[in-house]
C-alpha cells in the first residue's frame, strides 16, 4: 500500500519542463530511489512534495489524502522531512539547539530537558550517535548529516527524502549510514534517496525510478535489474567500463613539494610534506575527509600560503608566485567547492568561462571586450563539455539555475584547457551523475596521457583505484604512505586513512 502517490506532476522553468507527468509511488517500510542525470529532475520533484515549489499540473496523494504544501513546514508537519544535499545547519549553535530550532516551547527549560532525553534515546535506537552540546563547526559531515537525519526524526516524519546522501561521506561512514537507513526501514519508515552511485542502489534501495529529461523512464525493482540495465535507461547507452591507460613515457617530474609546512597558530595543517607528481601521471590523493587534502591542493595553486618548504613546478620555484602567475605557468585547479570558490553563480555562464582569461587575447585589448571570441569560448564548452542550459538562454543561462552537475561541467571546461600542464582536481566528479563522472574522468585521463600531470583528490575509493598510477594517503596533515597502482587495493589504503602508516603494515 503506497504512502505517497505523485500524480502526473509536472513543473516549467522559462517554458522547459523539469518535470513533465512524472508518476511516483512510495511504500511504507521501503527505500525507493531516485535515479537520474544531473538535470534530470529528481530534486526539483522532491522539492514539490516538500514544498518549495509548486506543481504547474498534478496531484499528491500522502496517506490516502490529496494535499499540496506550500512550505516545507507544512510538509514537516504532515511527516515528510527533507535532509538536503547542501546542511542547512547553524554552523555555531549546539546540536540540541539546531535539532529544537523553529519548534513550539523551545525557550522553556523543561522542554530543553525532555528534548535532550528524547534526542539521545532517538540517537542511540538508530545508531545516529553525536553529542548533543557539540557545536556544529566542530563535527564531520557525517557527524552534521546524522543532525540533519535526527532533526527530522524528532519532527516525527514518516518519510524521509535524502539528496545525494553519501556524496561527502567516507567508505565507512556510507556503510553506517546505510545501517542507520536498514533500521529506519525495520521501524516502518519510507525512505526516499536519490543518488548517482549504482552500488549503493544495489546495495540499499528496493526499488528504483528512472527520470531522464524531466520525464519518468522506468520503475524497476532492485533484486531483479542490474547497474547495465540502470545505465541503459538513465543515459541511453551502456557505461565505459574502463580507460584507455597508455604506458607513461618517462619518469620526468612536473611538481615536487619539499618538507611543506603549514601552520595556523601553534598547530600544522600541512606537516613536512614531501611530494613528487610526474609528468604523465595521475597522483591520487586518498584520506577522511579534514586530513589536509584541501589544504595541500590550496597551496600548490597558490591560494593558500605555505610557513616553510619548497615548491617547485618544471623546475622553477613558484611559492611566491600568485593563483594568477601558477595559472599562467599551467597549474589549474577544480576546487571541492564550486559555490564558494569555484564560480559566481548570479553570473552567466558565458563570464564565468572568462573568470581567468577576460583580460587576455583575443578576449580583450587594451581592456575593451571582444565579443566574438568570448561567445566562441562559451559555445565551444556547451558542445564540448555538453553542459545543459536554461530554456533558450543558452551561454547566457545564470549559473545558479543550472544543476550541480552542469555548474561542475563549467569549471572543467574552464581549467582543464590545452594551456593546463597540472590539473589540480580536487573531488571533481561529487555530486554528479554516472554519465557526467565518465566523462569528467576521461577528461581527466586525456590529460594525463597526452603527457601531463594530474593531482586527483577524492573521496571515493573507486575512482583512485581507476584512475591513480599511484596514490598518496594522507592522515593528520601528513603523507603517511605512497602506494603504486599494481599494490593498492581498499583495504591497504583504508588501513592508511586511519593512521597505520605503510611500514607497520609490512
Amino acid at each position: 500500500m503506497a504512502i505517497l502517490e505523485m500524480k502526473n506532476i509536472s513543473k516549467a522553468f522559462s517554458g522547459v519542463y523539469a518535470n513533465e507527468n512524472v508518476n511516483l509511488a512510495v511504500e511504507k517500510g521501503e527505500i525507493h530511489a531516485l535515479l537520474g542525470e544531473n538535470g534530470a529532475g529528481k530534486t526539483t520533484l522532491m522539492n514539490i512534495l516538500f514544498g518549495i515549489y509548486t506543481a504547474d499540473s498534478g496531484e499528491i496523494y500522502w496517506k490516502d489524502k490529496k494535499v499540496e504544501f506550500d512550505s516545507p513546514r507544512e510538509a514537516i508537519e504532515q511527516g515528510i522531512g527533507m535532509v538536503h544535499q547542501h546542511f542547512s545547519l547553524v554552523q555555531k549553535m549546539t546540536v540540541l539547539d539546531n535539532i529544537i530550532l523553529g519548534l513550539k516551547q523551545e525557550g522553556l527549560f523543561l522542554s530543553r530537558m525532555e528534548a535532550r532525553k528524547s534526542i539521545v534515546e532517538l540517537a542511540e535506537k538508530y545508531g545516529l550517535l553525536v553529542r548533543p552540546d557539540a557545536r556544529i563547526r566542530d563535527l564531520s559531515v557525517g557527524e552534521q548529516q546524522r543532525v540533519e537525519i535526527l532533526k527530522a526524526l524528532y519532527r516525527n516524519v514518516d518519510l524521509l527524502i535524502l539528496d545525494e546522501p553519501t556524496g561527502v561521506l567516507t567508505p565507512k561512514e556510507t556503510q553506517d549510514f546505510f545501517e542507520v537507513l536498514r533500521r529506519l526501514k525495520s521501524e516502518g519508515y519510507a525512505v526516499i534517496i536519490i543518488t548517482h552511485r549504482m552500488s549503493e542502489i544495489m546495495a540499499i534501495s528496493d526499488r528504483v525510478t528512472i527520470l531522464r529529461d524531466g520525464k519518468k523512464i522506468k520503475d524497476l525493482v532492485t533484486s531483479e535489474t542490474n547497474p547495465t540495465e540502470l545505465s541503459m535507461y538513465m543515459i541511453g547507452r551502456e557505461l565505459q567500463e574502463s580507460f584507455e591507460i597508455q604506458k607513461q613515457q618517462g619518469s620526468e617530474i612536473a611538481l615536487e613539494l619539499k618538507d611543506v609546512h603549514v601552520a595556523k597558530g601553534e598547530k600544522a595543517i600541512l606537516e613536512h610534506v614531501n611530494m613528487t607528481v610526474r609528468k604523465g601521471e595521475v597522483l591520487g590523493i586518498a584520506g577522511v575527509d579534514g586530513n589536509g587534502q584541501t589544504e595541500l591542493a590550496e597551496v600548490i595553486a597558490g591560494i593558500r600560503k605555505i610557513t616553510s618548504g619548497d615548491i617547485c613546478f618544471m623546475n622553477e620555484n613558484i611559492q611566491k608566485d600568485s593563483v594568477k602567475q601558477r595559472f599562467e605557468k599551467g597549474i589549474s585547479y577544480i576546487s571541492d567547492d564550486r559555490h564558494a570558490d569555484g564560480l559566481v553563480i548570479d553570473m552567466s555562464l558565458k563570464d564565468n568561462m572568462l573568470l581567468k582569461h577576460y583580460d587576455k587575447e583575443p578576449y580583450s585589448k587594451k581592456g575593451i571586450f571582444n565579443k566574438k571570441p568570448m561567445d566562441d569560448l562559451a559555445d565551444s564548452a556547451i558542445e564540448k563539455f555538453q553542459i545543459k542550459t536554461t530554456g533558450t538562454s543558452g551561454k547566457e543561462s545564470i549559473v545558479k539555475l543550472l544543476s550541480g552537475g552542469n555548474q561542475q561541467k563549467i569549471i572543467i571546461a574552464r581549467e582543464v584547457t590545452e594551456d593546463a600542464k597540472l590539473v589540480i582536481a580536487n573531488q571533481p566528479t561529487r555530486g554528479l551523475d554516472i554519465g557526467a563522472t565518465e566523462f569528467v574522468r576521461q577528461t581527466l585521463m586525456d590529460v594525463r596521457n597526452s603527457n601531463r600531470s594530474v593531482l586527483l583528490i577524492s573521496a571515493d575509493l573507486e575512482e583512485i583505484l581507476a584512475l591513480s598510477d599511484r596514490i598518496a594517503v594522507m592522515f593528520g596533515g601528513r603523507i603517511v604512505g605512497v602506494l603504486n597502482r599494481d599494490e593498492a587495493d581498499v583495504q591497504k589504503i583504508g588501513l592508511l586513512m586511519g593512521g597505520v602508516t605503510k611500514e607497520a603494515m609490512q
